[in-house]
Formats: C-alpha cells, sequence, structure tokens
C-alpha cells in the first residue's frame, strides 16, 4: 500500500485518521475458518435502531418524549420500572436503578445485525481485542467506555414489553420516521475511529476535525470532546416526515420546549429535561 505523505514528508491529521480506518478494517475479524462465507465483523447490518437512557425518573421522561413523539408509551412487563417512547423505527428505553438522584446519562446506542448469532459475534468481538460485557449479550465497549449494543434484525420492542398508558389525546408534535444519526464525543478521535471501523468499516467523508460512519440508511459521526467535557453519547438526531422547520418549532415552543437552529439552519435542535441534546431534520433525498 503506497503512504502519501505531505510536503513536509509527514502525514496530516486528516491522512492519519484515514490510514487508522484503512488499518484497522484490514486486520478486522476475518471470514469463517472454512472460508463459506463472511464473517461477523465488520457487521452486515440495517441500522442504528434505538438509545438506551439512565434518568432518575423513568416514567417523566417517557411522558416528556412522548408529548414530542408518541403519546402511547410501553413499559417493561415486570420490575423493575422501564419505559419506551417510539420514534418511527427507533425507540428509547428509559431505565435507572434506585437512587434515583443519579447523574443521567445516554447508556448505550444499538445496531441491528443480519443473522445474527450472539455466540459468534461474541467469540469474533473477542478475538479482535475490544473490550465487552459478561454474557452472550454482553455489549462491545470502546475505550471511552461508550457501549454498543448489538441486537437482531428486525430488531423493535421486546416479548416484555407491554403497551403502557396514552398521555394525551392530541397527536405528537412531529412524525418520526426513524434515527437519522448519533453522535459520539470521544478523547481520541483516530483511535475511536479505529474502534468503530471495525464494526462499520471504513469512515466516509465527514466535516474536519471529525469522522462520520455510514451504517446502512443511518449514520454515526465521531467528534472530540468539547473543552472542559466528558466522553459521551453526544447528541441523538432523528428523520421527522414531511419536516417543516417553522411548523414544528411552533408545535414545540406550545409544548414549552424551546429550539435552536442548528446545521446551517436546516435542522433543529433542543435540550430535554436531563440536559441531553436532541436534533430534528427532514428526510434525506434518495439518490
Amino acid at each position: 500500500m503506497k503512504i502519501r505523505t505531505t510536503g513536509s514528508g509527514e502525514w496530516s491529521r486528516r491522512e492519519a485518521l484515514a490510514a487508522a480506518a484503512t488499518l484497522a478494517c484490514m486486520w478486522a475479524v476475518p471470514g469463517r475458518a472454512d472460508e463459506t462465507g463472511p464473517g461477523p465483523l465488520p457487521l452486515q447490518t440495517t441500522g442504528l435502531e434505538h438509545i438506551g437512557m439512565t434518568v432518575p425518573d423513568q416514567k417523566a421522561s417517557a411522558e416528556w418524549y412522548g408529548r414530542i413523539f408518541d403519546p402511547q408509551l410501553f413499559q417493561e412487563r415486570d420490575p423493575p420500572p422501564r419505559y419506551y417512547v417510539r420514534m418511527g423505527s427507533a425507540y428509547i428505553a428509559f431505565g435507572g436503578t434506585p437512587p434515583t438522584d443519579a447523574t443521567p446519562k445516554i447508556d448505550h446506542f444499538c445496531a441491528l445485525v443480519k443473522d445474527y448469532k450472539p455466540d459468534e459475534m461474541r467469540a469474533a468481538i473477542e478475538k479482535a481485542g475490544i473490550k465487552i460485557g459478561a454474557g452472550r449479550f454482553g455489549m462491545p465497549t470502546d475505550d471511552d467506555g461508550i457501549r454498543l449494543q448489538l441486537l437482531g434484525v428486525p430488531g423493535g420492542l421486546a416479548k416484555t414489553i407491554i403497551p403502557s398508558t396514552r398521555i394525551t389525546t392530541d397527536e405528537a408534535a412531529v412524525a418520526a420516521v426513524g434515527l437519522d444519526h448519533v453522535v459520539l464525543a470521544v478523547s481520541d478521535l483516530e483511535r475511536s475511529s479505529a474502534h468503530y471501523a471495525r464494526f462499520f468499516g471504513s469512515p466516509i467523508s465527514g466535516k474536519a476535525g471529525q469522522a462520520w460512519f455510514q451504517v446502512a440508511n443511518t449514520r454515526l459521526p465521531l467528534e472530540p470532546v468539547p473543552a472542559g467535557g466528558k466522553p459521551a453519547i453526544e447528541r441523538l438526531c432523528f428523520r421527522i416526515a414531511g419536516f417543516d422547520k417553522k411548523i414544528v418549532a411552533s408545535k414545540l415552543q406550545n409544548l414549552q420546549v424551546e429550539t435552536t437552529p442548528a446545521q446551517g439552519g436546516h435542522a433543529l435542535r433542543f435540550r430535554d429535561p436531563n440536559g441531553f441534546t436532541i436534533e430534528l431534520v427532514g428526510e434525506r433525498r434518495k439518490a
């Protein structure tokens, strides 16, 4: 492989990032030993599907999101309390363990995998030297402690989840289609890019100082941790059918949700009661 350098003979940061991702793909877990088909990594995925949040008041958080996205709430059939709100094909799971004064956090994000076999996937992840939680359904974890859950296609709410209450007879403020992207704030962009390249292949072109991965019809951008911040799942973006920024902003204002423009004015952002940043965008045009 020919290595291109800058005029000074040193790699630029962009070139180093691209090289790190390329090497990660080259050293990803290879195909099965009998070479009858591709191995579990990189993932054969249909995209990012849901988000897990750990919050002090699961029901209150679900109700807040429900007024925006879907007033029909869902919950686990058995304790501990855990609530769910659907955003089209996506959803957010709200959980937490007493004491309820714990610091809120976005606990994990999930990608759906075709022909998902937990034992084979775990073996491949361990062979790649990636940290993973206990049990056959343990979550792979990057060096910043951010967790990626893997579940089989077609995903959706589990059989243990049942309808809860409908919090209002009003329609949802927006018609969500699903996740558009999930932004990770990472401590080392090159290291994290190499980590996620093992799961999703080489990053696509992105803004300067970022790395964007295409995950089927969804995306995973990585960006450096802002000054004074910590690594985290930084921002969630949902695609909205028939998105009209002025109309959506007005509906959210009626719900006492303050919005700010984003992405050159083509999107809306707001913060939830736990301080998490949510973004809304229109559906992407098909090529």
